[in-house]
């Protein structure tokens, strides 16, 4: 076979080739493959069976009105959560060894800290930052539960919240007429 028949023949394979990697299956012949996906609970609703957005999905977006300055000493865990609250439950005055930002995903909540008892009520999309060692506590106000997307970076091995004293005073009851 002369030269042009070696490159006619080399060129009509890698035509053949590029034409079977185009009806390649993800994960065959170096397309990617697809990421695993979690089955649904049994007795999940319809809509949660159906497949799962493509890329990243925005939960909340908003602007922090507080001057912000993060660090840590030194390696910390981090921990990104959800946790519902039930109307009028609430997380109980804490503690953190680290800074925790807590984004309200759906519901009322309101916020209080100590040196600042006026509740901060918090909208769908807003985050309140707790900075290392403020005590606080969250308090769903409103008539639905309430959503929290909870970020923590803590200390390495030290616990996750410690329990305190209220920091502020106690509301008065309403005054019934």
């Amino acid at each position: 076979m002369g030269r042009t028949g070696r490159i006619g023949s080399a060129v009509t394979g890698f035509a053949c080739v590029l034409a079977f990697a185009g009806c390649a299956q993800p994960g065959q012949l170096g397309q990617p493959a697809p990421a695993p996906t979690a089955a649904p609970a049994p007795g999940a609703p319809a809509a949660a069976r159906s497949a799962a957005p493509a890329g990243p999905q925005t939960v909340g977006q908003g602007v922090v009105d507080i001057p912000l300055r993060f660090r840590t000493p030194a390696p910390a865990d981090y921990t990104v959560r959800t946790l519902d609250l039930a109307p009028g439950g609430a997380l109980g005055w804490e503690t953190h060894p680290g800074t925790e930002l807590t984004l309200l995903d759906a519901g009322q909540v309101a916020v209080q800290e100590a040196g600042a008892c006026a509740p901060r009520v918090l909208a769908p999309g807003q985050v309140a930052v707790v900075g290392e060692g403020v005590a606080h506590v969250v308090r769903n106000i409103g008539t639905e539960p309430a959503r929290l997307v909870v970020t923590s970076f803590l200390a390495q091995g030290a616990p996750a919240a410690t329990p305190v004293p209220s920091a502020c005073p106690e509301e008065p009851p309403a005054a019934t007429g």
